[in-house]
């Protein structure tokens, strides 16, 4: 059976016309499981978290955040304030120096760092910018190295750079060359209950 050259031209312009609207809409199942929705944060095909939270997540900082140790960004990523707390009540935050209402000890000086993070619930995003994610503004929220480590399941340790062997919770010097041993973080190892 042949076609004349029109009816091919009007096969052909249908062809690309629903590999378009395919594409189309295979984007839009994508987008809606993933961010697009109120509701979901992870991928409904793959399970995975969404792609613009792994992009939020994937940003490292320096030293610190060794290569792919870590999904979570390293401190050096974030905007650092320096702010005055209580060292008996850490919750107690100025802008200038003081007592703290608490307990009247003299607040001392201390480093904070400016971190987003996700207000969805389970959504594991953390940036060093505001933006959307799930449908939701990220949260600002002003937050001491330590409190950081915890909400992001992170801790530090050193190691030597020519002893992949030697790793140790404090900073030092490698026993095997006199290296001084670099820090970098790493997920937190949660200690096993009997």
């Amino acid at each position: 059976m042949q076609y004349s050259s029109q009816k091919r031209n009007w096969l052909f312009l249908a062809g690309i016309v629903f590999s378009m609207s395919l594409v189309l809409f295979l984007s839009a199942q994508i987008s809606s499981a993933c961010g697009g929705s109120k509701t979901a944060c992870k991928s409904a095909s793959t399970g995975k978290g969404c792609p613009m939270h792994s992009q939020a997540t994937s940003a490292t900082g320096g030293k610190e955040a060794n290569s792919g140790m870590s999904p979570m960004p390293g401190l050096n990523s974030f905007a650092k304030e320096k702010l005055y707390t209580c060292p008996m009540h850490l919750e107690v935050r100025a802008k200038k120096s003081g007592k703290c209402p608490q307990c009247g000890m003299k607040l001392e000086k201390a480093e904070f760092y400016k971190i987003y993070t996700c207000s969805h619930e389970g959504c594991p995003s953390v940036s060093a910018k505001s933006g959307k994610c799930c449908d939701k503004g990220m949260q600002m929220k002003v937050m001491s190295k330590n409190e950081y480590y915890d909400f992001a399941g992170l801790q530090e340790e050193y190691f030597c750079p020519m002893h992949s062997d030697v790793i140790s919770s404090q900073a030092g010097k490698c026993p095997k060359c006199g290296m001084k041993l670099e820090m970098r973080t790493v997920p937190q190892v949660k200690e096993k209950t009997m």
